[in-house]
């Protein structure tokens, strides 16, 4: 569960910043880059896209009217990383 919550909040954090620079870019997008470093293997090609929209649309929402995101004592730069080893390890049910 803690490692879902963080995947959620670690999203919506790296965007936010992101998008405070001016840029604009989604959850998904995020997802999109940051898992197409890694290979998520316990995962097709279809469902790997499946869940991250689904993960990106959840993200927007828990962003919805906030300003302000966990960073679970992450440093930003280590972030992405951080992300990409929990969207290693995350097992579809």
């Amino acid at each position: 569960m803690g490692d879902k919550l963080a995947c959620i909040a670690l999203t919506c954090y790296i965007t936010n910043e992101i998008r405070k620079k001016g840029k604009k870019v989604t959850c998904y997008d995020i997802l999109l880059k940051i898992a197409s470093q890694n290979k998520m293997n316990n995962f097709g090609e279809v469902e790997k896209n499946t869940f991250l929209k689904s993960l990106g649309v959840i993200c927007e929402d828990f962003m919805y009217g906030c300003s302000e995101f966990l960073d679970f004592g992450i440093k930003p730069k280590d972030m992405p990383k951080t992300l990409q080893n929990l969207l290693d390890k995350y097992c579809p049910f």
